[in-house]
C-alpha cells in the first residue's frame, strides 16, 4: 500500500476490524425486529389473471426489481389488452471514507491511489435510482404481443431507459437484458450495478428463443448492439462504429437444486484508418453462472467470466475505456483479456428477512505499453441484510471493502456503507 510520510492512514487501523464488521453485518438478522403481517391488496386483480399470468411473455428481474404481482393493472372492456403501470421510489444513503466519484456503485476502478488515497468522510443521498414503467399486453388468435418500457433517473442526464422492447411469439426487438448477462444468478445487492466481476448489461437486440429444449436446455440466440469502450484521441483521425452486430447465444436450464447458465458472445469491433482501410477486431466472450440451494433456505451463487475486447461487460472495470488499448506510438491496437466472478451465500432468516456475503473480483490483462499506475485487479467483500418492511417495501443495509491493485503492484483500499429504502406500488 502507497502511504504518506507523516500521516495516519485510516485504512490501516480499519483493516484489522473490517472482517468483524462485515461478519457482523451478515449475522444480524433484525432478530428483535417484528415482522408484520402482509396486509391485503386494496384493488381486487382476480379478473385479469388470465393476462397477468401469460407464461410466453419475456421478463428477466435482476435482483431487487418491481415484483411481478406489483403495480397498478387495467383491463380493456373486452378484455382483450392490459395495461400494468408500475414505479418505484427508491432512496439511497451512502456513507464514504474517501472521495469516490460514483455514489449509485462502488468500483474498485475509482478507488484513488497513492497520494489521492486520503481520509475524507462523506454522506450523500439519492433518488436516482427510482423507477417508472408501463407493460402492455394485447391478446391475438395466433397469442399475446407483449410491450416493456421502464426507465430510471440514474442516466447522464438524470433520466435512462432500462427497458424497452416488443415480444411476439418467441421473438423479441428492442432494449433488454443482453444474453450475455448473468442475470438468473446475481445475488442482491444495495449496491447498483451489482457484485465486482458480475455481467449485468442492456442491450438494444434482436432475440430469438428456441421452441423446445435442447437436451433439455433452453437455448437463445440474439444479434445485439453493444458500441466498444475505448477512446481515439482526434490526432490519429480514426473512425470507430459498429459494422456488424454482437452475435449471442445462451443456454440455461432449472433443475431441483438450482440453475445453470452458460453464454458466448462473438462481438466485432471496427474502425476506418485516415487511408480508408477498413480495421476489424474480433472478441470474444465465455461467461457461466451457477445457483444452489443450500440447507435451511440457503443459497450459493458462483459466476464466472472470461473475454477478449468486451470489458464494457464486466462489473467495476465497464465504462473505462478498456476494450482496446492503443499504442499511440506504434498506432497498433491491443484487445486485453479480461477475467471476472464472483461467490457468494445468501440465507434466508425467516420470509421477509434474508442476509448475504459476497466476495468479487475483476481484472484485466496490461498491454507492454501501459503504465505502471494503470489498473490490473481489483477485489471486494461485502455482506447486506434485507427486510421487508410492509408488502412492497424493503430496507436493505451493505458493507462494501474494497480493494486496487496497479501494474506496479501498489494497492489501496476503500470502505463504503450504503441504505436504501424503497416501495414499489
Amino acid at each position: 500500500m502507497c502511504t504518506i510520510k507523516g500521516e495516519k492512514r485510516f485504512l490501516k487501523p480499519l483493516s484489522s476490524i473490517i472482517p468483524f464488521v462485515l461478519l457482523l453485518m451478515f449475522l444480524l438478522p433484525f432478530a428483535a425486529i417484528a415482522q408484520r403481517k402482509p396486509k391485503k391488496s386494496a384493488i381486487n386483480t382476480t379478473s385479469v389473471d388470465t393476462l397477468r399470468s401469460d407464461s410466453s411473455k419475456v421478463i428477466e428481474d435482476a435482483p431487487l426489481d418491481i415484483a411481478q404481482n406489483r403495480g397498478i393493472f387495467i383491463v380493456s372492456p373486452d378484455r382483450m389488452v392490459q395495461l400494468r403501470i408500475l414505479g418505484s421510489v427508491r432512496y439511497l444513503i451512502v456513507y464514504d471514507q474517501l472521495d469516490l466519484t460514483d455514489k449509485n456503485s462502488f468500483s474498485t476502478y475509482g478507488i484513488p491511489m497513492g497520494a489521492l488515497n486520503q481520509t475524507l468522510p462523506n454522506y450523500y443521498n439519492g433518488l436516482s435510482q427510482s423507477r417508472l414503467g408501463f407493460e402492455v399486453t394485447r391478446k391475438t388468435d395466433d397469442g399475446n404481443v407483449f410491450v416493456r418500457l421502464e426507465t430510471d433517473f440514474a442516466g447522464a442526464n438524470g433520466f435512462r431507459i432500462r427497458h424497452a422492447y416488443g415480444q411476439y411469439g418467441r421473438g423479441l426487438v428492442g432494449q433488454t437484458w443482453s444474453l450475455f448477462s448473468q442475470i438468473n444468478v446475481m445475488p442482491s445487492t444495495v449496491d447498483f450495478s451489482g457484485p465486482t466481476g458480475g455481467v449485468s448489461l442492456r442491450t438494444p437486440q434482436i432475440r430469438y428463443s428456441a421452441p423446445k429444449p435442447i437436451l433439455g436446455m433452453r437455448f437463445a440466440a440474439s444479434l445485439e448492439y453493444v458500441f466498444p469502450d475505448f477512446t481515439i484521441p482526434d490526432s490519429l483521425a480514426i473512425k470507430t462504429f459498429q459494422l456488424v452486430p454482437d452475435l449471442v447465444v445462451r443456454f440455461d436450464q432449472n433443475f431441483d437444486w438450482g440453475y445453470w447458465q452458460v453464454s458466448g458472445i462473438l462481438p466485432f469491433l471496427s474502425a476506418r484508418a485516415p487511408n480508408s482501410e477498413l480495421i476489424i477486431k474480433t472478441g470474444w466472450g465465455v461467461a457461466s453462472s451457477v445457483s444452489l440451494k443450500s440447507w435451511l433456505g440457503g443459497r450459493w451463487f458462483l459466476q464466472e467470466t472470461a473475454d477478449q475486447g468486451i470489458t464494457r461487460f464486466i462489473n467495476d472495470i465497464s465504462g473505462n475505456g478498456l476494450d482496446v488499448l492503443i499504442d499511440f506510438t506504434a498506432s497498433q491496437a491491443y484487445l486485453p483479456t479480461s477475467l471476472g466472478g464472483y461467490i457468494g451465500y445468501e440465507h434466508t432468516w425467516k420470509k421477509g428477512l434474508s442476509s448475504n456475503i459476497l466476495y468479487g473480483a475483476a481484472s484485466v490483462q496490461p498491454a507492454y505499453f501501459t503504465s505502471p499506475d494503470s489498473f490490473l485487479w481489483g477485489q471486494t467483500l461485502r455482506t447486506n441484510t434485507f427486510w421487508d418492511v410492509v408488502e412492497g417495501s424493503k430496507l436493505g443495509m451493505e458493507v462494501i471493502w474494497g480493494q486496487r491493485f496497479n501494474k506496479d503492484m501498489a494497492a489501496d483500499q476503500a470502505l463504503r456503507l450504503n441504505v436504501l429504502f424503497y416501495y414499489d406500488f
